[in-house]
């Protein structure tokens, strides 16, 4: 089971973190919601995995609403559209990319934003295929209708708040891979700790992603108990990689 780093050129240690990650992961993913907003300037060196970036949806700031039949997200300084995903990624050349879906913090506004992420996935998977793609369901919802769509693999959404809580991975994690051909590949997003990795890896999933070797290096901490008090950024740079090896290494 593969660990993908998910790293934005935005911050300045995912930048500084790149060549190490590229090196010593199998692929990186990238954010199709952080590329519009800090491009790549061409195919980067490494295989890349294209996030959605529909994640942006639980910011209630945000506008999700239906255009031809079609989910779209607004946000202030960029549009997110299945279109727009699909042409990111082949413009990067992406190796395996994500339909576009929308996560609801609100339960009443769920179904609405759960039928518009099905149809992107329709449309998305309906176009000639530049790379694998894999079709986005959030916890609890039927991954049924996306495998009538026969996608690559499917990616589970929505559990990064609950990383903590393993029974509940688990749960999740059974339940959408019994739903799936033995053969299919099941995705989970945002899951980085080792012990949150084991647990999924356990119940069926066959990759992750997570910024979370980084994102807790930040802190001045690493997943094996190492804390430092106002870490430089060469520090909190050594920190993350060895959080990445320790991610790796746990699967």
């Amino acid at each position: 089971m593969p660990f993908i780093p998910a790293l934005s050129p935005r911050f300045e240690l995912d930048r500084l973190l790149t060549p190490s990650a590229a090196r010593l992961a199998p692929a990186l993913l990238h954010s199709a919601a952080e590329l519009l907003r800090c491009s790549l300037p061409g195919p980067p060196p490494y295989p890349l995995w294209l996030d959605s970036g529909g994640y942006a949806a639980l910011d209630a700031r945000n506008e999700v609403r239906e255009e031809a039949g079609l989910g779209v997200l607004r946000v202030a300084s960029y549009t997110l559209t299945p279109q727009s995903v699909l042409h990111l990624a082949v413009t990067l050349q992406a190796a395996v990319t994500f339909t576009l879906d929308f996560p609801s913090p609100d339960p009443r506004d769920k179904a609405r934003r759960d039928a518009l992420s099905l149809a992107n996935a329709r449309w998305t998977l309906a176009q000639p295929r530049p790379c694998r793609v894999y079709a986005c369901l959030q916890p609890g919802q039927d991954p049924g209708p996306l495998l009538e769509l026969r996608p690559d693999g499917i990616a589970l959404g929505g559990l990064a708040p609950h990383a903590a809580n393993l029974p509940l991975l688990r749960e999740e994690v059974t339940r959408v891979r019994r739903a799936l051909p033995e053969d299919l590949p099941l995705h989970v997003f945002g899951i980085g700790r080792p012990e949150a990795l084991r647990c999924i890896r356990d119940a069926g999933a066959t990759s992750a992603d997570s910024a979370s070797p980084q994102r807790t290096a930040v802190g001045g901490r690493t997943f094996d108990g190492v804390a430092l008090e106002e870490p430089s950024l060469a520090e909190r740079l050594n920190l993350a990689v060895r959080n990445l090896r320790l991610a790796l290494e746990a699967l």
